[in-house]
């Protein structure tokens, strides 16, 4: 267990289910209604293939940020649309504190600085999961 603290990025999501918390690790990942998704948004309100996130290189911290596009990887919007701040997205990259609507699911996007101990004892307190890489339909999370 490293003591070096680390950004980790979190997305904290409430729909139907209930609330989750997801640390984001990989570079991408396909959000929406469809079992398929990476990240399952539990709501009628929600497009089979509602929007992607995208790891970014970040220079000025020498980590990472999440670019959000609306949509999915051929271009198709969402047919409820997807909101950040109240405003209506279609691309842009995420800040931390924002809280984003994907119909009627929201969530809020944060980053924090932690070593490895406080981010499993921060995790303990909220339904947390870990996604990794592994992609059920890999053509969905293609880059562009």
């Amino acid at each position: 267990m490293s003591d070096t603290p680390q950004e980790r990025h979190l997305l904290v999501i409430q729909d139907d289910e209930g609330s989750r918390a997801i640390a984001l690790e990989a570079a991408t990942y396909s959000l929406g209604r469809d079992p398929s998704n990476a990240i399952v948004l539990n709501s009628k309100t929600v497009s089979r293939r509602h929007a992607i996130l995208l790891r970014l290189p970040n220079p000025e911290t020498k980590g990472y940020r999440y670019r959000l596009m609306d949509g999915d990887s051929k271009g198709n919007r969402s047919a409820n649309g997807t909101r950040v701040n109240g405003k209506e997205w279609s691309t842009g990259e995420l800040k931390h504190g924002d809280i984003i609507s994907f119909g009627d699911v929201e969530a809020q996007y944060s980053i924090t600085i932690m070593t490895e101990a406080e981010f499993k004892k921060h995790t303990e307190t909220i339904d947390f999961r870990s996604i990794k890489s592994e992609m059920v339909n890999t053509e969905e999370t293609q880059m562009f």
